[in-house]
């Protein structure tokens, strides 16, 4: 789990400098704390759980949002490629020498329009989840799961 935290806070890094797009890597692979919490149920205070608990939840949530936009972008994609394949069907005479510019002015068109729909809910999400995460790394929790796992500084 230290592994899991000490990824998914360099993750969180890379959003914060390059900003949220669909490029985001995977925050969590798996989420060991949900399974494995039970575990430290010993070890660690409720503020702590409390800590982990808002941590990979947060994790959780981006990696939902990141799993969105990537259905938002390729849905779009689907339905570009569906417009432009209307557009050049629709031109007539297309085996001619002007139909044949007209399908390359049509596909040039499209093909140059990166832009088609930003999703604001998922980004929205892993925004409001990178502010409720907070930095787990730099925590006394951090320090009693290191120990709890036989880990030195």
């Amino acid at each position: 789990m230290v592994m899991d935290i000490r990824h998914a806070e360099q993750v969180v890094e890379s959003i914060l400098e390059r900003g949220i797009d669909k490029s985001l890597k995977s925050i969590l692979h798996e989420n060991n704390w949900a399974k494995y919490k039970h575990l430290f149920a010993s070890d660690f205070s409720y503020d702590d759980f409390a800590a982990f608990n808002r941590f990979f939840d947060a994790c959780v949530e981006i990696a939902d949002a990141k799993r969105r936009m990537m259905e938002v972008f390729y849905a779009n994609l689907t339905s570009k490629a569906s417009i432009a394949q209307e557009k050049i069907f629709s031109i007539e005479n297309l085996s001619t020498p002007e139909g044949q510019a007209r399908k390359q002015q049509v596909t040039s068109e499209i093909d140059s329009e990166i832009f088609v729909f930003d999703p604001y809910e998922p980004k929205a999400r892993v925004r409001q989840s990178l502010e409720l995460m907070g930095r787990l790394s730099n925590s006394v929790a951090f320090e009693k799961l290191k120990r709890v796992g036989g880990i030195k500084s």
